[in-house]
């Protein structure tokens, strides 16, 4: 497979290649916020067929800030053995794995009294009240707090979830937060919790203990200002030590089926500017995308989709096999709510067939 199946040291930690199998909510998991048998077995055959570093679906590291009742529970320290069982058979077959911490924000579960970066209204005649200072400080806790039981049970590392609308990603994008505070304002104000947090990870759980971050290359407000900015919170994290930056988009579930590799041309200028190393998530299904990823000078590149369709993607690919089977019909986000174990509309087609 070329450059994509040399291996990489992210600061203390060797993956075999560099292929991420980006955070992936699995549906899987049980109402008290365990993992399942279907988790376990989803990990293992993950780590059996290639992928060098494979990235928990989000954990939630607050009762107020469950975004699905089937999220780990970071947030308790009975996730811990479920944690370290994951980790030793992901171990055992040759791959590492890294949990993504992650608050919901106002689009928690199960909370009637909602919060987020600014007061705002929300879908269904909801609104979101603007958080205090002091509770911004019980969330950077929290998410060091989840990161040291993620340690103790093993495993390789964590990832921020601060992307894709959940609370941290909030903080960034200038879109959702409006704060006149030290949380609020430029960039420096407004990567303030999400540097907080990377730092005090490495100062709970030491310097070499991975912390990865994934945010979002864009924005719907201001694009060309939040892109500048985003410069400044990319080198900001190598200074403080984040092994790795995941950059992901906002609107990735409204690229056409056929689209391929759309946050790549921001990806490549980001590159460009900063030394922090970078995968890219969105839009990669082929191996010649993978190939164009790390041309592109980017050091990982990273597949969700497709590996719900495929999780065994890799060999098929160097069988031979010319792209992914996923359609990009986005379904995997509500088949398994219609049809309880089935995580792929391929899937249940394969499955009334047999």
């Amino acid at each position: 497979m070329g450059r994509v199946d040399e291996p990489i040291m992210l600061g203390c930690l060797s993956c075999r290649n560099r292929l991420v199998r980006s955070a992936t909510h699995s549906f899987l998991g049980t109402p008290e916020g365990r993992m399942s048998e279907a988790d376990f077995a989803m990990y293992e055959t993950l780590a059996e067929n290639g992928i060098g570093l494979i990235i928990s679906g989000h954990c939630c590291v607050s009762p107020r800030g469950r975004a699905n009742e089937e999220q780990l529970n970071v947030f308790d320290d009975r996730a811990v053995g479920d944690i370290a069982r994951a980790v030793k058979l992901v171990h055992e077959a040759g791959s590492r794995l890294i949990f993504q911490l992650s608050h919901a924000g106002p689009r928690a579960i199960g909370v009637e009294d909602l919060a987020d970066v600014t007061a705002r209204p929300l879908k269904k005649g909801k609104k979101a009240r603007e958080l205090r200072g002091e509770e911004i400080g019980a969330i950077r806790e929290e998410f060091i707090a989840a990161a040291r039981r993620v340690k103790r049970a093993g495993a390789d590392g964590v990832q921020l979830h601060a992307a894709h609308s959940y609370l941290l990603s909030r903080f960034l994008d200038p879109t959702f937060n409006q704060r006149t505070d030290a949380y609020g304002g430029d960039a420096a104000n407004r990567f303030r919790l999400v540097g907080e947090i990377v730092a005090g990870i490495k100062a709970a759980c030491g310097a070499d203990f991975p912390v990865l971050l994934k945010i979002n290359s864009d924005t719907k407000g201001d694009d060309a200002a939040y892109e500048s900015d985003l410069i400044y919170m990319l080198r900001e994290a190598r200074r403080l030590g984040a092994e790795l930056v995941e950059l992901s988009g906002v609107d990735f579930l409204s690229e056409p089926r056929t689209a391929t590799l759309y946050y790549l041309p921001r990806a490549k200028r980001l590159r460009r500017a900063v030394e922090e190393p970078l995968s890219l998530v969105g839009g990669v299904r082929s191996l010649a995308d993978m190939e164009e990823v790390i041309a592109s000078g980017l050091d990982m590149v990273s597949l969700s989709r497709p590996l719900i369709c495929e999780p065994d993607l890799l060999p098929r690919l160097r069988a031979g096999q010319e792209r992914s089977n996923c359609l990009g019909c986005n379904r995997c986000f509500v088949i398994a709510r219609l049809h309880p174990g089935l995580r792929c509309v391929r899937q249940r087609q394969l499955t009334k067939k047999a």
